[in-house]
């Protein structure tokens, strides 16, 4: 899946204070530059790839050790790929991709139920709505178990188990928002905030694999004084971004 770079551009310049320390800059109203992006349409959930996966273990060589009367030393692989807890049980690191796409399927499904509920007689009660923020529900509750579990994070990088954590407080605030949400305000603002903690999270995320938002963040400020078109952002941002599968 390509990077999408005008939700990309868009969601920097709200973000801009939270990955350089200078003053937040006034706020500007951009719903008519945002309302003249054509909308992202994310691919419907399918929940059943997810259980299909299965992570062979890589075999260990077999290490001579000179018999010694020392303790035997634990050999430690080159290659990580799980970790037993203090019970045995194998427990996988934490996924922030997965996350991040699980974010991405939720803003999108929640972008959707707005569209539906919007002027319809049913509002938030309408089908479409009730089976896109079912999957929404569905989506948090597989990364909170799964990707993001307890266990998982306890046996992911440090680097990653901070991303993780940064941003959990907000991913369970988002799940309590939605399972809140009584009218079609509610269901607006749900939108808004899962759209923006997905883009801030992929973001995050881009910065942790080392893609440099240096020129990302400037390209956002040109946009927002003005000295550069929505065009010719995308434009350039097309060549800082790496493409993505």
């Amino acid at each position: 899946m390509a990077v999408d770079v005008t939700a990309i551009i868009l969601k920097v310049v709200e973000i801009i204070p939270n990955f350089i320390p200078r003053p937040r800059p006034p706020k500007s109203d951009y719903s008519e530059l945002i309302e003249a992006v054509p909308r992202v349409k994310y691919p419907d959930a399918d929940f059943s790839s997810l259980y299909e996966v299965n992570i062979d273990e890589i075999p260990i060589p077999i290490v001579a050790i000179p018999t010694t009367s020392e303790a035997p030393r634990e050999i430690e692989t080159a290659i990580h790929v799980k970790t037993a807890d203090s019970r045995g049980e194998v427990v996988s690191t934490a996924c922030l991709s997965c996350s991040r796409s699980h974010l991405a399927t939720i803003a999108g499904g929640l972008g959707e139920a707005v569209r539906f509920a919007r002027g319809d007689p049913e509002g938030i009660l309408h089908p479409e709505v009730v089976m896109r923020v079912q999957k929404a529900e569905e989506e948090i509750g597989i990364m909170e178990r799964i990707d993001l579990s307890p266990e998982s994070l306890l046996a992911s990088p440090p680097e990653e188990r901070a991303v993780a954590e940064e941003y959990l407080p907000r991913i369970r605030k988002l799940r309590q928002g939605i399972g809140d949400m009584g009218s079609f305000d509610d269901l607006e603002q749900v939108a808004a905030d899962a759209s923006m903690l997905g883009q801030e999270f992929r973001l995050r995320h881009l910065q942790l694999k080392g893609v440099d938002l240096n020129p990302v963040v400037a390209l956002a400020q040109k946009v927002q004084r003005g000295e550069l078109s929505m065009e010719a952002a995308r434009a350039q941002l097309k060549e800082l971004l790496p493409e993505e599968e």
